[in-house]
């Protein structure tokens, strides 16, 4: 690759960080208040917490099922090179890691599983179409495994994880950061949709994102123009 390419490549994955960074701030100005207002001491909120803090007494205190995260990760390795129109060739799995053959490499590949929480999308899936008196356990089993995808994600990026190599190291925690604030809230919206509606969170990101655009404009204005609004 050329000189050119590289500092072309390396702009734009500066740009996105940028992009990302701001996409996340708007995010958690809507989350907060969500987070704040929601209510926890509803027989949901408590059932939803109480699994959530569960597993990471189990995590901390008990067990750490590596194996269940390993091939949870690889099998979203799998279904993220399906999806970018790949084809799997290979998966294996142990206490020890795991590894993936695809014949395509792409950093939504690379990255899919330390945003994709796997075994909450699966319970969530049942939630939907499960019987109104057994959503509840559900519920539960969905703070559980939530929990389990953020400890074990964090477990696994304080190793050394070739993943990263895709976008390197900088944008690679960008990116993930990112994928799992909107993880978040397409969950919040999911089990409080009462408090945070899917669409009014979107339309409210959005909103943030101009206002903090504006902002920083407004900031960085005296910087490049004079008062009678000539550049510098």
């Amino acid at each position: 690759m050329s000189i050119r390419k590289h500092l072309t490549a390396f702009l734009l994955k500066i740009l996105s960080g940028i992009l990302l960074l701001w996409l996340c701030a708007a995010a958690a100005c809507v989350l907060g208040p969500a987070l704040w207002q929601a209510p926890w001491l509803s027989k949901q909120g408590i059932v939803f917490l109480s699994c959530f803090a569960a597993y990471f007494l189990i995590h901390f205190l008990l067990y750490r099922p590596v194996l269940s995260h390993v091939m949870a990760h690889e099998l979203t390795h799998a279904l993220a090179a399906m999806l970018m129109g790949g084809k799997v060739t290979s998966i294996q799995a142990s206490t020890s890691g795991g590894t993936t053959v695809v014949n395509r490499s792409h950093i939504f590949i690379s990255l899919a599983p330390y945003i994709f929480p796997f075994y909450t999308a699966i319970t969530l899936a049942v939630y939907a179409i499960a019987a109104e008196s057994f959503k509840i356990y559900f519920l539960g089993l969905t703070g559980f495994t939530y929990a389990f995808h953020l400890a074990l994600t964090v477990w696994s990026l304080s190793h050394h994880q070739p993943d990263l190599k895709e976008g390197g190291v900088a944008f690679s925690l960008i990116f993930i950061f990112a994928g799992n604030m909107m993880v978040l809230m397409l969950l919040f919206s999911f089990v409080f949709p009462q408090t945070l509606p899917l669409s009014q969170a979107f339309s409210e990101t959005f909103q943030w994102a101009w206002h903090l655009l504006r902002s920083v404009f407004h900031l960085l204005k005296p910087h490049f123009f004079h008062p009678e609004g000539k550049p510098v």
